[in-house]
């Protein structure tokens, strides 16, 4: 049994991957917990998800520094192994033409990961999360860049806090691209604008790199906003715990 952690900048993804199949349990981000917090939440989501077998290992990607040494604490207490940490530098498939690989998110090198695995050719991954990301693989799985923007979250909370007028709306109905009061045309704009600025992106790279991506989405928001894309896509809720699992078994016995 793999334990796979996800640690974004509002949640946590744990994925327990046993025979049984995946379990996933999402906890909030903040406020961090100690070690031994962690330690004891993860023995009981075990006992909870009727876990018999002994982790194997665990696999940690992660953008907030001090969570990641948290969990590492607690994942090697768990396994009595090294958990594995995400990055450039560990055997992920990929090679990467990009300047400064060093400062690249290790979600995004496994969404990318993921994703170039299901289609083993030149793939955008769009991740709709506390930011909106695209990373991009191209051929020979060579990692050649992407986009971040706010994610839609993001900017319902930033029009309620910095005007005087707008206040947050909720994500209950989409309503349509002709928004008729204040609420459904911050809803247009958070869903269709955030939906056409990420076809958009891709149709540039795609005209800068001379052939077409296939699409993979993602992420927390990615339900709401991939009924809005236009673009042929798939739609993988788990494309970031599938990728940790995949980089877990390629660096096994390393």
């Amino acid at each position: 049994m793999l334990i796979a952690i996800d640690i974004g900048n509002s949640s946590i993804n744990i994925g327990f991957f046993a025979d049984l199949g995946l379990f996933i349990e999402k906890i909030d981000t903040k406020p961090r917990r100690s070690h031994s917090e962690y330690f004891g939440l993860l023995n009981k989501l075990i006992k909870e998800k009727n876990i018999d077998k002994k982790p194997e290992g665990g696999i940690i990607s992660s953008v907030v520094p001090g969570h990641t040494r948290v969990l590492k604490k607690a994942l090697k207490k768990l396994t009595s192994s090294e958990p594995l940490i995400v990055s450039y530098k560990i055997n992920t498939g990929l090679k990467f033409d990009i300047p400064n690989p060093e400062k690249l998110g290790s979600d995004r090198i496994t969404n990318a990961v993921a994703a170039y695995e299901i289609f083993k050719g030149p793939v955008a991954v769009i991740d709709f999360g506390t930011a909106t990301t695209i990373s991009v693989v191209g051929k020979d799985a060579n990692y050649i860049g992407g986009a971040i923007m706010p994610g839609i979250g993001l900017m319902n909370d930033s029009l309620a806090k910095g005007t005087s007028k707008l206040s947050k709306v909720s994500f209950n109905s989409t309503g349509s691209a002709l928004g008729a009061d204040t609420s459904t045309c911050i809803k247009s704009g958070l869903f269709y604008g955030t939906a056409g600025a990420t076809e958009r992106l891709i149709q540039e790279m795609e005209r800068e790199i001379g052939f077409w991506l296939e699409v993979v989405v993602t992420g927390g928001y990615s339900d709401m906003v991939s009924r809005f894309l236009k673009r042929k896509h798939v739609l993988r809720q788990n494309l970031t715990l599938e990728g940790l699992k995949i980089i877990f078994s390629r660096n096994r016995n390393a």
